[in-house]
């Protein structure tokens, strides 16, 4: 059986003519057993999608940009940082592709954010000044030391994973999931109540969205080592 093949969203930089990843994200799913494929942020439909046919999963990064709020239809805030439409754009044809071949997801951060908008879901475009009594999500540049605890649901895939219903990430995001979108079920929580993970609710398929940094802990935790190896596992079963 061959390594399965993982499309990985790339960013843009909002003043260069740059495309970015951070490459702990291509390392993690080498590590895992997967083959990194950076799809840089080109909105072009048919090559999207004929990407995604060849490939095996799906995972969408995240990024120093923030979702356009008229996706989901709201005026900008007035601490709306940069808007990237084609990168934006990019992740919603790769979730259009990802739903047509019934590829798995996983969705990190910036990542799950348009996920959740994707599934027609509504956004936090500012934690701080929007939900009072928050804990500080956005502390610096994230790492591998964990800046606050989450509640994991039990009996959820995400709690079987962490080996229990409660653990120690790492945080660096200013935005979050508000309304919880389409066949998305809500599986963690931060001390303040902001969601911290999402499911899709189908159970024969795979889309994951964790809003801290898995990537960066994949060598000194064994939590996030094990959300790569399952997501590597759901692109394995359709690998030839």
């Amino acid at each position: 059986m061959r390594r399965p093949l993982i499309a990985i969203s790339m960013r843009s930089h909002p003043r260069r003519a740059h495309f970015y990843l951070e490459r702990s994200y291509a390392e993690a799913v080498r590590a895992a057993g997967g083959v990194p494929i950076l799809v840089p942020p080109l909105p072009d439909r048919a090559s999207l999608f004929d990407l995604v046919a060849r490939c095996d999963g799906v995972l969408l990064s995240g990024g120093h940009n923030d979702v356009d709020p008229r996706r989901y239809g709201r005026p900008p805030h007035a601490r709306l940082r940069s808007v990237l439409p084609e990168c934006d754009e990019t992740d919603w044809q790769l979730l259009e592709a990802a739903e047509v071949y019934r590829r798995p997801v996983l969705a990190i951060c910036y990542g799950m954010q348009v996920l959740n908008v994707f599934r027609g879901g509504t956004l936090y475009q500012d934690i701080a000044s929007e939900r009072d009594g928050a804990v500080r999500h956005e502390p610096g540049a994230p790492g591998e030391h964990p800046t606050h605890r989450i509640r994991i649901a039990e009996g959820t895939l995400l709690a079987h994973l962490a080996g229990g219903t409660a653990a120690d990430v790492n945080s660096f995001h200013h935005q979050a999931v508000r309304d919880v979108g389409r066949d998305l079920q809500p599986i963690a929580w931060s001390e303040d109540g902001i969601v911290e993970a999402v499911l899709d609710t189908r159970p024969e398929r795979f889309i994951l969205g964790v809003q801290w940094h898995p990537e960066l802990t994949f060598a000194s935790d064994a939590f996030s080592r094990a959300i790569f190896e399952c997501f590597r596992h759901a692109a394995a079963r359709r690998a030839p």
